[in-house]
């Protein structure tokens, strides 16, 4: 490799405009004094001061002879890129095969699993991410409304099932985070599991529960489509005509949903788990329920639900889809006269209001009521942020024997 290492000091020395590669470039990439030639490169191109052999050569006299021959490798930077990944590659290989070696396998199987996850994603390759033609961008951009032009409608997004929705938010769109937040009992997974169910007509959905287990979101499910109210299923007490009947209607879903109640909460194991299922089943929205959930490895809670925030909204831009992550609001809201949901009640932390493109408050009068009816005909679901368009209350319904949120159109 260094052969390679000295090839791309070269160029840099040779080549002025490779020199907006630097603040992609890492010391740790390379071996003996050159991780400090790298060095010295950052620190001039940073003080806009020139890079040329006389100011590096100066600042690493010890080494004058060795990088007045850097240039002497070169015979083209047509190579450079593509050098600069091999170099990127090799290290974090050599990198991940010595950590491997010092993991402590007496811990509990998580444990190991949480690390092995941490090494896996510290080790992703970083350097594609390059910049693109804007003539290359807008010709996906065209693709992409060919697809909304055949589809018959007039966003780019995946349809969420819901008229007022897709008008204001434009659909499911890749690269999104969108945060739907509100008190406990609020409603929140309700609703997250009606536009799940809905976006599995036309697109592949993950449901990731980190409160309730498979089983109890399967119940969910059959009230859904069943028309079953939910005590009859949780007690089951279901007739038989009523088991012919939500049977049949199972037998019928022509959706791609899957659900997931992994007792592990840890970030990266999160993060593996959503990568693993998009390489083998495909994947448009995933929904994580809920945000406090998730563990990090900060010790300030604040700092933590930061980085939990921010590692779901960059991974929504990696993988090109939609994370829906649910969160709960503070206390807050219970403290006003006026019980409608903020951005400012966002619990824990701020950052979840910076990463997020769409933050949607259910909001349902009735849940600071004793006496609620059959079916809540005044229940909103407020855009609190939308960085599309128009924040707006969108009327919905809300059926508690179904548990279920419907648009009132």
């Amino acid at each position: 490799m260094t052969n390679i290492e000295s090839s791309v000091l070269g160029q840099i020395l040779l080549y002025p405009h490779t020199h907006t590669y630097l603040n992609k470039l890492s010391p740790l990439w390379f071996t003996e004094w050159r991780k400090d030639v790298v060095t010295t490169m950052q620190e001039l191109y940073l003080s806009n001061k020139p890079i040329t052999l006389s100011s590096v050569g100066m600042a690493h006299k010890a080494h004058l002879h060795a990088i007045a021959t850097l240039t002497n490798v070169v015979s083209t930077n047509a190579y450079f890129e593509q050098e600069i990944g091999q170099l990127e590659v090799a290290y974090k290989k050599h990198n991940l095969q010595s950590r491997i070696a010092y993991i402590d396998y007496n811990k509990d199987l998580k444990d190991i699993i949480s690390d092995l996850t941490t090494l896996l994603v510290e080790s992703t390759v970083s350097v594609q991410g390059q910049s693109k033609h804007i003539g290359l961008v807008a010709g996906d951009v065209i693709d992409t409304l060919h697809e909304a032009v055949k589809r018959g409608t007039n966003m780019t997004g995946i349809p969420t099932g819901w008229r007022y929705l897709d008008k204001y938010i434009g659909g499911w769109n890749k690269g999104n985070m969108v945060v739907i937040a509100g008190r406990p009992g609020s409603g929140k997974t309700a609703i997250a599991l009606s536009l799940a169910l809905d976006a599995s007509v036309v697109a592949d959905v993950l449901f990731i529960s980190l409160e309730m287990s498979k089983e109890e979101l399967a119940k969910r499910y059959l009230s859904y489509i069943g028309e079953i109210e939910n005590y009859k299923i949780r007690s089951a007490k279901l007739t038989t005509n009523d088991l012919e009947s939500v049977t049949k209607v199972l037998m019928n879903q022509n959706t791609n949903f899957y659900i997931d109640d992994g007792s592990n909460a840890d970030i990266n194991e999160i993060v593996g788990k959503i990568k693993l299922h998009k390489a083998k089943h495909g994947l448009n929205v995933v929904f994580i329920d809920y945000m406090q959930l998730i563990k990090s490895h900060q010790k300030v809670r604040e700092q933590e639900i930061a980085h939990i925030s921010r590692t779901l909204k960059l991974l929504a831009k990696e993988l090109e889809i939609t994370i829906v992550a649910l969160a709960q609001l503070s206390r807050e809201t219970e403290k006003r006269s006026d019980k409608k949901p903020m951005l400012s009640d966002l619990r824990e932390s701020g950052q979840i209001e910076q990463d997020s493109d769409i933050v949607l408050f259910p909001f349902r009068p009735a849940y600071y009521s004793d006496d609620k009816p059959d079916i809540e005909m005044d229940a909103e679901l407020i855009i609190g942020k939308n960085r599309h368009g128009q924040c707006v209350s969108i009327p919905m319904s809300f059926e508690g024997a179904y548990t279920r949120y419907k648009e009132i159109l």
